[in-house]
């Protein structure tokens, strides 16, 4: 059997003896493991060597058609996330290839970091630090603005896992919550001392905006000049979930006009210092790159889950998969 542990530079920036190590006991020794960096313009390459695996555990890359339709062999790709957008569902039901994802592994650490940059951005504390760092001020009059907490009301856009951990969060500073999710209700928004509201009454009202969603079709750019247009209320945007969902043209006109307070943005639409710097050498944009899920727990728990997930799904042991995005093999 051959395996492929795939990813960008990054993704495979981990202690892989992990996985490799529990490959080998539960599929055997002679297991052939194959780890391949992948930075986007290795396709041919890449494209010759998953053509024999039977399986594939991904970290940060794309897998698009091309690729996926040269997989003759492979039953199961096994995604180290809980978003699986990069890779081409409708090729791989083609291919009759498995698809796999993690369905908790980070949900505390998302939800702590998407806290820490409200508060963050709320209390001013990258201004604070570049005066006292940079301009050697030490004063706490040196900006304004600064908001309270208690009182105020923070929208949570998107009402899964890690939109009800914010909330719960949120509501420990005495944050009023309101959320907009497609598939919550209301009995179960208030369940969790909130309001469900629709996106037009969150920016007439919301303090603060956490985007907790996933990315679809229909929320891509949610957050663009015309939206933004509607906020009353001059809002903190904070963004832990994926940076299509924001334009980001119009987020810094928002701030540039002050319509928008400031952004804390641990995601952007290409996540690379090239394109960051587009939103650097600001005190009101303060970024992390795309780390709130992180922490040594998170980190191991998503090598765990996802080489389970693979093994699993290449024994036939499908009851114990923690969760199956496209299951197209015969039972």
């Amino acid at each position: 059997m051959k395996i492929m542990m795939c990813g960008s530079k990054e993704g495979l920036a981990r202690d892989l003896d992990l996985e490799i190590n529990i490959i080998k006991e539960k599929l055997g020794e002679d297991t052939e493991i194959v780890i391949f960096e992948y930075s986007g313009t290795e396709k041919e390459e890449l494209k010759k060597e998953i053509a024999t695996v039977d399986g594939v555990l991904i970290s940060l890359v794309d897998l698009d058609s091309d690729i996926i339709r040269e997989m003759k062999q492979c039953k199961v790709i096994s995604v180290q996330a809980t978003g699986y957008n990069y890779v081409d569902l409708d090729v791989c039901k083609e291919n009759k290839i498995g698809l796999t994802a993690i369905d908790e592994y980070c949900t505390q650490e998302v939800a702590d970091h998407c806290m820490a940059m409200l508060l963050s951005v709320a209390r001013k504390i990258k201004f604070y630090n570049n005066d006292i760092e940079v301009n050697k001020n030490y004063a706490y009059n040196s900006t304004s603005g600064l908001i309270r907490l208690e009182g105020a009301t923070l929208a949570i856009m998107g009402f899964g896992k890690i939109g009800k951990a914010v909330a719960k969060r949120a509501q420990g500073f005495g944050l009023n919550v309101i959320v907009y999710s497609p598939s919550c209700t209301q009995d179960v928004a208030k369940a969790h001392g909130c309001t469900l509201v629709t996106p037009d009454e969150i920016y007439a009202q919301a303090d603060f905006i956490a985007l907790t969603m996933r990315l679809t079709a229909q929320n891509e750019n949610i957050i663009n000049a015309e939206s933004i247009a509607k906020m009353k209320k001059c809002p903190v945007i904070v963004n832990v979930a994926r940076g299509a969902l924001i334009d980001d043209d119009a987020l810094i006109d928002g701030l540039d006009k002050g319509v928008i307070f400031g952004a804390g943005l641990d995601v952007l639409k290409e996540e690379t210092a090239e394109y960051a710097s587009k939103f650097i050498n600001r005190d009101d944009i303060l970024l992390t790159p795309h780390t709130a899920f992180y922490s040594d727990t998170s980190q191991y728990e998503a090598q765990k889950i996802s080489v389970d997930n693979l093994i699993y799904m290449l024994t036939g042991e499908y009851e114990k998969v923690c969760k199956i995005i496209l299951d197209v093999q015969k039972r």
